[in-house]
């Protein structure tokens, strides 16, 4: 080396260090990615990256969500630089990729990858307890559910898999003869649903849990 000058890489990485950051974003099938990003990137560059991924063009639909030092979620604002927001209010560098706008009706939704995250997210709520619905309703619901996420009924051997497949709100308190009876009737609804396609299911799902 010319001069005997000698370069010490760990500068090169502080010096990146200090001008980007990583951060992690929750997506709604409970996937965990990573994004790296300038200190000045804007959470709505973040929500670009991440749209980028999902192959989501709607983006106005769907925002980044946060849980803050008091455990309350948190919107981030978007036009705001994220990593100050993150670092002046969030518990920890853990993103949340989420509908923060609903429509009235699914068909509204003109892109496929769209209407798919609305269907993530509905389910979540729902199994959440956020969205309430009736008993017959989750029975429905989780038919179409399965049909989604699994295909036809006659690609399986038998239904025990749904045994091992959340189907019913985490607050329901079943026993275990009930919670037998139950997906004894999803499975039948599953039965209902053979050859519909996922996309159809999807939209199904979100229609039926607004209803």
């Amino acid at each position: 080396m010319p001069f005997g000058l000698k370069l010490r890489r760990t500068r090169r990485y502080n010096v990146l260090s200090k001008n980007c950051f990583v951060t992690r974003i929750r997506l709604l099938d409970s996937n965990v990615i990573e994004c790296t990003l300038s200190v000045e990137s804007t959470g709505q560059e973040c929500l670009e990256a991440v749209a980028q991924r999902l192959e989501l063009r709607e983006t106005h639909y769907f925002g980044l969500w946060f849980l803050s030092k008091s455990q309350q979620a948190r919107w981030v604002e978007l036009e705001k630089p994220l990593k100050k927001h993150l670092d002046k209010f969030a518990n920890e560098p853990l993103l949340f990729f989420g509908v923060m706008f609903y429509v009235p009706n699914v068909s509204w939704l003109q892109q496929e990858a769209t209407r798919y995250q609305y269907y993530l997210q509905v389910k979540k709520d729902v199994l959440e307890g956020r969205l309430r619905c009736t008993l017959e309703q989750v029975i429905r619901l989780a038919g179409l559910a399965v049909q989604a996420d699994f295909g036809d009924y006659h690609q399986f051997d038998s239904q025990d898999f749904l045994r091992e497949y959340v189907l019913f709100p985490m607050d329901l308190a079943l026993e275990e003869a009930v919670l037998e009876e139950l997906t004894q009737k999803v499975a039948q609804e599953h039965k209902a649903h053979r050859t519909i396609k996922e996309t159809v299911c999807t939209s199904a799902f979100s229609l039926w849990a607004f209803s």
